[in-house]
């Protein structure tokens, strides 16, 4: 739609679009700018406080603390992994000697120390009892002198306190009516004072209310004025943006009016052209109607002519398809004879190939028959080889298997037989040095040492560590390397077998349970 407007407005628009124009003054700022900037770079780049600088010195501090802080925490991982293995060793030192004393004979052992401690501890409360009552009695005899001499010095201060209570009554009666004097002309003065002082006050509170009053009127007054005011330059505002609208609204109906003017003189001047078109085309299909009308005859005879020659071409066309069908016909049945010829060829050769092939085969059986018997013969030696290697595997492997069956019964016989026998002479040593640890305790501490006595001497009972009567001399004769040995004493070390002792024949005519009554000569007990 085309819109009519000056030469300046149209120039306006096109500055407003035009995206290559460019400020000078903005380009020589900007140069200005980079040009400050390179050279402050220039200048700081050797400053030791610029920002570059810093940075760079930043990074290097970041750098170093975060290796030193690496190397912190390597050190204390170290020292943390420690830690915690000391704490390990302990934690199993700790459960093995739980697990120790967890076992029946430490407990039995337990048990004999907490018997000696409640016999001390008897022992111990009979002595403070007897204390305890000779204490009671000392008591009571202090007591009662106590209680005599408090009831003399309390008859004397009864005496002394009510002859002071009757001159200390006298003296306050006296204070207090002095004070109730004093008191009433006090309330008398203060009284006078109260009242002059409300005069004052209310004096000034009237006074401070006309003041008030006043500031009111004078503040109502004020704001009556702002708001007049204020309404005022409201209403010139309003008025001022009526006429701006009015003034905009008849700028846009002119607008509106030169617009639809255009558009009407655009249609017209599009309906004139259209109506010339129109006679124009008009004009030219006359003209064409007339020169069909004269060329009729013209067009049948040339029409008749061209029927002629299409008619002759045609019947060329179908002479030359029939000859060339003839010709296809003969080269087809001579390819089909040398085709055929061929195939006899063919047959006859591989008959004769054949024939030729047989005369071989016959040639090479009886050949065949000596390689087929050399073959068997290698296969036989083969399967002798290959039973000859398994049979030295399964012996290897059969003597592999004795082997280490006769290790692990090696082995089993060992854990299950000398090393549990040096497992239980251990576990025997330690607890018979446990034993005279705490009888040694019990004897440093002036404790009862029987229950631990007997505590030990039931253990070698059950145990069967004391030593046991020789066999008979029958069974000697079959047992020649028996000998009776005590172990209720200190345990001889593991890489050593332990000294063979011999019981002496016993005359007791009472219990007899097999075992040597009695504590061997090397027992700490």
């Amino acid at each position: 739609m085309p819109l009519v407007m000056s030469k300046d407005e149209w120039s306006r628009i096109v500055s407003w679009t035009d995206s290559n124009r460019e400020n000078p003054e903005t380009v020589r700022r900007r140069e200005y700018i980079r040009y400050l900037h390179e050279t402050s770079q220039a200048m700081t780049k050797a400053w030791p406080n610029s920002l570059e600088n810093v940075n760079k010195r930043n990074e290097e501090l970041r750098r170093a603390r975060i290796a030193a802080a690496e190397q912190a925490n390597t050190d204390f991982y170290k020292q943390y992994v420690r830690r915690r293995r000391e704490e390990q060793r302990r934690l199993m030192a700790g459960a093995r000697d739980i697990i120790f004393k967890n076992k029946d004979a430490p407990k039995m052992l337990l048990r004999a120390v907490i018997e000696s401690v409640t016999q001390k501890e008897r022992e111990e409360q009979v002595k403070f009892l007897g204390e305890l009552r000779r204490q009671a009695a000392q008591r009571k005899r202090d007591d009662d002198a106590e209680i005599t001499r408090n009831a003399e010095e309390w008859n004397r201060l009864m005496a002394t306190r009510k002859q002071r209570r009757f001159e200390v009554n006298k003296k306050y009666q006296r204070e207090i009516l002095d004070q109730a004097a004093e008191v009433a002309e006090r309330r008398r003065r203060e009284h006078e004072t109260e009242l002059r002082q409300q005069q004052q006050d209310n004096i000034k509170a009237n006074e401070e209310m006309d003041t008030i009053k006043q500031f009111e009127d004078d503040f109502k007054e004020r704001e009556k004025a702002r708001i007049f005011r204020d309404m005022e330059q409201a209403r010139r505002e309003v008025e001022a943006r009526r006429s701006e609208c009015a003034a905009r609204d008849r700028l846009d109906d002119r607008l509106i009016q030169v617009l639809q003017n255009t558009r009407a003189r655009v249609d017209r001047r599009r309906k004139q052209t259209e109506k010339g078109i129109q006679e124009e085309k008009q004009r030219v299909l006359h003209a064409i109607s007339m020169q069909l009308a004269t060329g009729d005859a013209a067009r049948e005879q040339h029409e008749r002519e061209i029927l002629n020659k299409a008619i002759k071409e045609q019947q060329l066309k179908e002479e030359a398809r029939h000859e060339s069908e003839v010709q296809k016909r003969g080269r087809m049945r001579a390819e089909r004879e040398q085709l055929h010829l061929q195939q006899l060829r063919d047959e006859e050769e591989r008959l004769h190939r054949l024939h030729t092939t047989r005369s071989w085969e016959m040639l090479n059986r009886f050949k065949n028959v000596e390689l087929y018997e050399d073959y068997v013969s290698k296969l036989r030696e083969e399967k002798h080889r290959k039973t000859q290697e398994h049979r030295a595997d399964l012996l290897r492997l059969w003597k592999e298997r004795e082997e280490r069956d006769a290790a692990e019964v090696a082995a089993r016989r060992e854990f299950y037989g000398a090393r549990a026998e040096r497992l239980l002479r251990e576990e025997e040593r330690r607890l018979l040095e446990h034993a005279a640890a705490l009888v040694q305790e019990a004897r440093q501490q002036h404790r009862p040492e029987y229950p631990l006595h007997r505590a030990v001497h039931n253990y070698c009972k059950q145990q069967r560590l004391y030593s046991m009567p020789p066999l008979p001399r029958p069974l000697q004769l079959h047992f020649p390397k028996y000998a009776p040995e005590d172990r209720s004493g200190q345990a001889a070390p593991l890489d050593e077998a332990p000294p063979s002792t011999v019981a002496p024949p016993t005359t007791d005519t009472g219990k007899r349970d097999g075992l040597v009554q009695g504590v061997c000569l090397n027992s700490p007990f």
